[in-house]
């Protein structure tokens, strides 16, 4: 089985079932537009059709995200991307992120109330 690696876009067999992308990637450099470590490809669509890369960012304007949701949402996709091995430049834990989502989740939070 393969899968499309989400940061150099090249088809790669999955090793005992683990997703190995064989090429060294540089890490992504913090420009201030859209990164690496906001994309994510999605080989097998839930509700069929063609795989395609998603980026963070066109989620979150497609669902219209407050401010507060979207940088929760951030943060967790940043988590998720740590883990793994495509995270934010400089990043090395989830802690920054953890504490991003719980203060977002609590100002969300305090909104519904």
């Amino acid at each position: 089985m393969s899968y499309i690696c989400s940061i150099c876009n090249k088809e790669h067999d999955k090793i005992s079932g683990v997703m190995a992308c064989v090429h060294s990637h540089e890490p992504a450099k913090l420009t201030g537009g859209s990164t690496d470590y906001y994309k994510v490809r999605v080989d097998r669509p839930t509700s069929g059709g063609e795989p395609y890369t998603a980026e963070c960012n066109d989620i979150i304007e497609a669902l219209n995200m407050e401010y507060d949701v979207a940088n929760a949402f951030k943060a967790a996709w940043r988590v998720a991307a740590l883990r793994q091995g495509r995270g934010k430049p400089g990043q090395d834990s989830a802690v920054y992120d953890g504490e991003k989502i719980v203060f977002f989740g609590q100002r969300i939070i305090e909104r519904a109330k």
